[in-house]
């Protein structure tokens, strides 16, 4: 694992922190990664882990069509878009799709888990709406990095 690709999934531990703790993803990571992301792409002509700009362009894209819908619709918060835009500008539409697949799949664990959980609880509590898809999100695209080095 390259030095770029340890930077990359250390932030994606600090997004997962922010989202399960905080439950708030600030924008100032975001837009580091961003900026990051942005500024390689012109001094080298390819993305942080190796994607051409045009399959970072193609990324940022789908990962647009794959998050604004489910904004619209209240799933995801706004950091979540921001995120999986963030992620495609470092990737490419590979790791971008690969990413959102495999935080699906983690995503529809936790909310299992969740489930399963508060059958076991003893007050009448009613769990609040709160899915951390930016920590999904994180972990995805780490898992994306492990798979693929």
């Amino acid at each position: 694992m390259s030095i770029l690709e340890t930077l990359v999934v250390v932030w994606c531990l600090s997004v997962v922190y922010f989202d399960l703790y905080k439950r708030r993803i600030p924008n100032a990571i975001i837009l580091v990664a961003c900026v990051a992301a942005i500024v390689h792409v012109l001094f080298t002509g390819h993305t942080i882990l190796g994607g051409s700009w045009q399959s970072m362009l193609m990324g940022a894209g789908i990962g647009i069509m794959l998050t604004l819908p489910t904004y619209a619709l209240r799933i995801l918060g706004s950091g979540d878009v921001k995120l999986m835009f963030a992620l495609a500008l470092m990737s490419s539409w590979y790791f971008t799709l690969l990413a959102f697949v495999i935080a699906t799949m983690l995503a529809i664990l936790f909310i299992l888990t969740h489930l399963l959980l508060a059958q076991f609880r003893c007050d009448n509590k009613k769990p609040k709406r709160w899915i951390p898809y930016g920590a999904a999100f994180s972990a995805g695209l780490a898992c994306a990095i492990g798979m693929t080095a």
